[in-house]
């Protein structure tokens, strides 16, 4: 029993002064951080019951490990916030589906190009986009929404928009006019809300209705989505890329991805996933 006390204490000093080059040595290759996130990520049970292809980031993590056999390939289910707060504090784990080069993650390392979105615009009820129709015309912009009508606007809790994101944080967050959903269902949640008129609108990609329909909700007259294009994205598509921490091992991460990413690209399954939720008329 002294003995393994003693040794116990052993290594745990050992443990106290490994050097980081150490601990960096017995991290996986490649951890991958991924949340519950449809369609991006979509448990099986949900895909088996909606007889819907398996979530587009779910597929890219799942083809990274097929075209990487040599390396080891952890995945750890996390909030998003809390993926996004450890890669910041330089933590060794990846996130495989991130807004290239955005205002909110500039110091993460990023794979090339992985696919592209159509832009973001917004989702709200037909009754209140032909309201904004008639108050701003047909060219939209989120900034005059968000900063010239008291509609109010949802996200899901942790989601970042990339370059409209300063949109956010200068005129809706911390205001009456903004709420965040959280949980597990939290994007089907919020445009249940949109639709039964708890919240008036968001922004998303246009495949977030298609989700919304295809997970059952009901498509009356009275709660119908649609999506309305705004004129900060001009019609540019989103760059999707992999994100991994600035640190020596996340570099080893993305130099690795890159060596296989044009396979990863044409993997078949990948690309059904994508075009189910995208569209075949995706941007590529």
């Amino acid at each position: 029993m002294i003995v393994a006390r003693l040794v116990t204490v052993l290594l745990i000093l050992l443990g106290a002064v490994l050097p980081l080059d150490t601990a960096i040595a017995q991290d996986p290759d490649i951890r991958f951080g991924i949340n519950a996130a449809p369609p991006f990520h979509i448990p099986e049970s949900m895909q088996q019951k909606q007889q819907i292809p398996a979530g587009f980031c779910d597929a890219l993590v799942e083809t990274v490990s097929q075209q990487l056999p040599d390396h080891t390939i952890e995945v750890s289910r996390l909030p998003q916030i809390r993926i996004r707060r450890l890669m910041k504090r330089e933590q060794n784990l990846c996130f495989p589906c991130l807004i290239k080069r955005s205002s909110y993650n500039p110091d993460y390392y990023f794979s090339d190009t992985v696919n592209l979105y159509p832009p973001h615009g917004i989702i709200t009820r037909k009754s209140v986009a032909e309201q904004l129709r008639q108050q701003f015309g047909e060219q939209i912009s989120f900034a005059d929404i968000a900063s010239q009508t008291e509609l109010r606007f949802a996200q899901p809790s942790g989601r970042k928009y990339g370059d409209i994101q300063p949109i956010l944080e200068e005129h809706l967050i911390d205001t009456d006019k903004y709420q965040d959903v959280f949980g597990n269902n939290a994007t089907y949640n919020l445009l249940s809300m949109i639709a039964t008129d708890r919240v008036d609108y968001t922004v998303d990609y246009p495949m977030m209705i298609k989700l919304y329909r295809q997970l059952g909700a009901v498509n009356t007259a009275e709660s119908q989505l649609t999506f309305i294009p705004i004129t900060e994205y001009q019609q540019k598509p989103i760059i999707g890329a992999i994100g991994c921490a600035r640190t020596p091992w996340g570099k080893q991460a993305i130099d690795a991805i890159n060596s296989v990413l044009p396979k990863i690209k044409q993997n078949k399954e990948f690309n059904r996933s994508l075009d189910f939720w995208l569209g075949t008329d995706r941007p590529k």
